[in-house]
């Protein structure tokens, strides 16, 4: 339609009785239940056509323009039923559209309104268009039925060529449905009449006939049929109802013009307790790959195109790490001459015969990626083989030469190697070890690789020390150290190659065995934590120091007063702030912490209590226990890592009961004067506690009341005072 001849054709204006009803018509504002306001009116448009030239004219009216007297249309609708168009034009925004009827504006729509036409007009588009509906809402009709046509063109475009594709595809076998039923579905069973002292014959579902039972039946009983041979359930007819077997996969690999197609199909069976032993066999076509000469893959699923149709749709081939497990029966009739040409280099077929459960498109494409894979089936590793398909990508990166011909050679071995392989029934981290022997010339023992595999660690994990400590020496090493990591040789390795890391950070000499081969893993660790830390540890110290400017002199003070030593263990004062939170970083307490740990440097400022450390005489460097304690020695707390006791504690408690009895003919008058008002603030902040009943919300001691746990911990000098009571919570 040429718009230039549109727009010549003869105007159409209101008529009278359009007017008429229009004012007649009267808006009404209704209140829907939502609360909103809206107009309501018996008609939302009004019409008038004319046919001219083949052409249907339709004029569409807005009545608040006819109810001032209007004459011209808002819309103008052209159709052509021959062309099969159609073309508005917008006389409100000036343009033409290409909108249906019920897209275009209509200002204050009330959705239960209709378009106004005079029966003449209406008659007339019904006679134009030959359709049941005339008026409005025969002109919807036919622009639907356009919508649909242009619609259908775009899709079969893109979908003839999918049907032209698949069209050779050949015929279903004629023995197909009884091979679904019997082959691919994998279920099958014995139904029998109930009897006292047992059934002695029942119906089998794979033999189709009446069998002997061996044996006393019971209902749902896993057995053999003694005549097929075959795994089946006992059914007993009369408590059996409506069931189905599950959805089992089969494939059909046929030649078709470009190559091969492999069909998937869903099959299963269906029992109702009406036609009991007799079943409802269902199976159906889910997916299509054609695999044509040139390597390309196509393939189709069954499913809704675009909201519209249940048809077949190109999707995408199966993906070699594809995890769902789709495995199924395939039908063997035509493999025999399949395997003699289209598959003949694929191994497929021998690999159908030897997996009678298979997914036949996943084996091609594991096969295409990882063509090793049929080397390694047919050498005898099942559990290598088994890793091709479920992590194709790790078989891959062990396949150290992959033009090479031969296996052995591919995977970088020699032939014993490769024979030890075989006997071991080696997987993938078998064989990375095997390599790691291979390459650097060391004795893998079969001990080796047992631990290897009960301790999680594969060769991967040892390349940051393998070029200076040889496998043997570092099991050996990782045994020693795994005390100190709650016996577990993964988190002292993990431990190990971040320690090196940070070693060579701090430009240490990792090639020196006194660094790389520490006796004390955790403790090296952790010092080189705190020294990459370093510059943050002094800036809290500096901090604190500002803050709190007479904790460093005080703790200068405290050096000869307090320290003492025997033959087990030591008491140390620290020398600053910057020594108090380094000893709370090592043990991970809260003495370390910026912001829980303040209360400390408080306390010591005001002399009402000290940070002291006690260390075992032997390792006088090493933390062990932090302890706060008063100005007469009364100990009110003994924490170690993580703010826990050991069972150590009690002996070390032995010797702080020594260290009380030494310290106090060392105290002075001001000292015990402080003393007694440490033991006020003290009791009054344990009074405070129990009122509020503070409750510790972390760690080994959550759910305690703190103040419990506290006065569990004092200890104090009953050389100075005599221990008091604690004053009862008013």
């Amino acid at each position: 339609m040429k718009k230039s001849i549109l727009l010549g054709m003869p105007k159409l204006t209101a008529s009278p009785e359009m007017k008429k009803v229009a004012l007649e018509d009267e808006p009404e504002k209704v209140r829907t239940y939502s609360g909103y306001t809206r107009i309501r009116r018996k008609y939302k448009c009004y019409m008038n056509c004319m046919v001219q030239n083949g052409i249907l004219k339709v004029a569409l009216y807005l009545p608040d323009h006819l109810r001032l007297d209007g004459d011209n249309p808002a819309y103008e609708v052209f159709l052509d039923k021959k062309k099969r168009q159609f073309l508005t034009y917008d006389y409100l925004d000036k343009k033409w559209r290409d909108a249906k009827l019920d897209r275009l504006e209509w200002p204050g729509q009330d959705y239960d309104a209709v378009c106004w036409v005079s029966t003449g007009d209406s008659d007339m588009v019904q006679q134009y268009f030959s359709s049941e509906r005339g008026g409005y809402f025969g002109i919807l009709d036919f622009q639907r039925k356009v919508r649909e046509e242009q619609l259908d063109q775009r899709h079969r475009r893109i979908t003839d060529p999918w049907d032209k594709d698949l069209a050779q595809v050949p015929e279903l076998p004629k023995d197909w449905g009884r091979w679904a039923d019997k082959v691919a579905v994998r279920e099958n069973f014995i139904f029998y009449n109930y009897k006292r002292g047992g059934a002695k014959t029942g119906y089998c579902t794979f033999c189709g006939k009446k069998v002997p039972i061996s044996g006393h039946p019971y209902h749902n009983k896993e057995g053999h049929c003694i005549r097929c041979r075959h795994p089946v359930v006992f059914k007993a007819l009369g408590r059996t109802g409506y069931f189905q077997t599950q959805r089992h996969y089969a494939y059909l690999i046929q030649r078709c013009r470009d190559g091969f197609v492999v069909r998937e199909f869903w099959a299963n069976r269906t029992y109702r307790k009406h036609s009991l032993p007799n079943s409802e066999p269902y199976w159906h076509e889910i997916r299509r790959s054609i695999y044509d000469r040139s390597g390309e893959i196509r393939s189709y699923y069954w499913g809704m195109y675009c909201q519209r149709e249940v048809r077949w749709i190109m999707g995408s081939p199966c993906y070699y790490n594809y995890s769902w497990n789709q495995s199924g029966r395939v039908y063997g009739k035509t493999l025999p001459s399949l395997g003699k040409k289209e598959l003949r280099q694929t191994g497929l077929v021998e690999w159908v015969r030897s997996h009678p459960i298979t997914d036949p498109e996943k084996y091609l494409a594991v096969w295409e990626k990882l063509p090793q894979m049929e080397q390694i089936w047919k050498a005898g590793l099942p559990k290598l083989t088994n890793e091709c398909f479920n992590s194709c990508d790790r078989v891959r990166k062990l396949v150290l030469h992959p033009n090479e011909p031969g296996l052995i050679r591919a995977l970088g071995l020699d032939t014993p190697k490769f024979r030890r392989l075989r006997q071991l029934d080696g997987d993938t981290e078998t064989l990375a070890w095997l390599q790691l022997e291979k390459r650097t010339g060391q004795c893998i023992t079969n001990e080796m690789l047992c631990w290897s595999k009960k301790e999680r660690i594969s060769p991967r994990d040892l390349v940051f020390i393998a070029d200076r400590m040889s496998v043997v020496q570092i099991k050996n090493y990782l045994e020693r150290q795994k005390k100190y990591f709650d016996g577990s040789c993964q988190q002292a390795l993990t431990t190990w190659q971040d320690y090196l890391a940070m070693a060579e950070r701090l430009h240490y000499d990792t090639s020196d065995e006194i660094v790389y081969r520490v006796r004390k893993l955790r403790q090296r660790h952790d010092e080189l934590v705190l020294q990459s830390e370093a510059g943050s540890l002094e800036e809290q110290a500096s901090k604190m120091a500002a803050k709190y400017p007479h904790v460093n002199d005080i703790c200068m003070e405290l050096q000869e007063k307090y320290a003492y030593s025997d033959g087990d263990y030591t008491v140390l004062a620290p020398q600053n702030i910057f020594a108090i939170i380094k000893e709370g970083r090592m043990l991970h307490h809260c003495v370390g912490n910026d912001g829980s740990g303040e209360r400390y440097y408080e306390r010591i400022e005001r002399r009402e209590s000290f940070i002291m450390f006690l260390r075992r005489t032997d390792e006088p460097e090493d933390p062990y226990y932090t302890l706060e304690i008063e100005p007469d020695g009364t100990v009110r707390q003994k924490r170690t890592l993580f703010d826990r006791q050991y069972e150590d504690i009690e002996q070390a408690t032995e010797f702080l009961l020594k260290w009380q009895k030494v310290i106090a003919a060392r105290l002075t008058g001001r000292d015990l004067k402080l003393a007694e008002r440490s033991r006020e603030l003290r009791n009054e902040e344990f009074i405070q506690m129990q009122k509020d009943r503070v409750i510790i919300h972390t760690g080994h001691l959550a759910g305690r009341l703190l103040a419990d746990v506290l006065l569990a911990d004092l200890m104090e000098n009953t050389e100075v005072i005599q221990p008091q009571a604690l004053p009862a919570v008013a």
